[in-house]
């Protein structure tokens, strides 16, 4: 029996757990909600993983490139087409099921998902979270070209490049205000990945400045400090909130493409994305120990991509039982068939409690079916 992948970064296996939980709870329509009406999920939780991705990163002049690029094209564009291919004919499935006919699409369906492949990065509504796996894949791999050439000549500093990158990304935030002039209606847009590429560049950066100059500083603070910064960041963040026009203007409202930035001030993702991850990393530090050993922590975090691939699929896999039982059986109060065959992210509205059974379903189907898959492999003979 193949053992059981552990992570050894223990603080940051727990972060990351954290960081998938919340991208499950968010897309429930927040079921949990911890602590997000203080620091919103989404204005900070897909920077937070990049910023793990820069924790990790360890680029230098040494680095061979071609190794680097077939490593990560191993770890996340492999997975990224297999999850999006079995999610593809599960949404065919179940969209065949629904509406009993398949979506039809101008210039063909195989045009209009490497279309939106290489622009929101994801293929089809299903799959939508996967958008940001190309995007860390376009992030690392423009960052390792740029960082191994220049401390090859000698030319690169972290801190100095970091605001070369903070630039770059308040750029991209006051270029969103825009957006809709750049691109016509039923235009694709090309521009989208290169913005959000220097959107993300800078959470890379601060992940290694975390590792290489913040952490051990960070760690040794007493735990009454850490107390109190969690609770300074929860206070600056309701401050902030005062002197905004609506209270969802810390973030994005789709970061995937870019829209819904509503806020007055182009710093508001800059400042949010940091205040979130400062207060997480925060609080494993200061709670994280007594589940460190946790194996389905450390499952869950190991397994993050099959989650955020599959979770969207489990809810509709749901909606589509109690849709047939609806149809079928007896008459669901309160469950909107109709929405369900139109939209992959409708809910059973029956009761505020009932998003807590899609974050269940949504975290623990997935990692089901890795284990079933883990199962399999060790079956087959190669």
């Amino acid at each position: 029996m193949a053992q059981q992948r552990s992570k050894s970064n223990k603080k940051f296996m727990v972060l990351s757990a954290i960081g998938i939980f919340m991208v499950v709870d968010h897309h429930t329509f927040t079921a949990f909600n911890i602590f997000g009406d203080f620091i919103p999920y989404n204005s900070f939780f897909m920077p937070m993983f990049v910023f793990i991705s820069g924790y990790f990163n360890k680029v230098d002049k040494t680095t061979k490139l071609g190794e680097y690029t077939l490593k990560k094209i191993k770890t996340l564009l492999l997975p990224y087409i297999g999850i999006a291919i079995a999610v593809l004919g599960i949404q065919w499935l179940l969209n065949l099921i629904k509406t009993g006919e398949m979506p039809s699409y101008p210039g063909g369906y195989i045009r209009y998902m490497l279309e939106n492949v290489i622009t929101i990065g994801t293929p089809y509504a299903m799959v939508t979270p996967m958008w940001f796996v190309i995007t860390l894949f376009a992030t690392l791999m423009i960052y390792a070209v740029m960082k191994k050439f220049m401390t090859k000549f000698r030319i690169w500093n972290s801190f100095v490049m970091l605001g070369v990158f903070t630039c770059a990304h308040i750029y991209v935030v006051y270029q969103a205000h825009h957006m809709e002039k750049l691109v016509s209606p039923g235009q694709t847009n090309f521009f989208l990945l290169p913005l959000k590429i220097l959107f993300f560049l800078t959470f890379l950066e601060l992940g290694i400045i975390y590792r290489e100059h913040l952490e051990k500083r960070h760690t040794s603070m007493p735990g009454g400090a850490k107390i109190g910064l969690m609770f300074g960041l929860l206070i600056l963040n309701m401050i902030r909130t005062i002197y905004l026009p609506s209270s969802y203007d810390v973030a994005f409202d789709s970061i995937d493409d870019l829209s819904g930035f509503t806020s007055p001030y182009i710093v508001t993702p800059l400042v949010s994305s940091l205040i979130g991850i400062l207060f997480w990393l925060t609080f494993v530090e200061l709670v994280g120990k007594p589940i460190y050993e946790s194996k389905f922590v450390n499952y869950m975090s190991c397994n993050t991509f099959w989650i955020m691939g599959l979770h969207i699929a489990f809810f509709n896999a749901f909606n589509l039982i109690l849709m047939l039982i609806n149809d079928h059986i007896t008459e669901l109060l309160y469950f909107d068939a109709e929405y369900f065959r139109e939209s992959e992210w409708y809910y059973w509205g029956i009761s505020p409690g009932i998003k807590i059974v899609y974050v269940l379903i949504g975290i623990l189907g997935p990692l089901g079916c890795k284990w079933v898959f883990d199962r399999i492999k060790q079956l087959l003979p190669w």
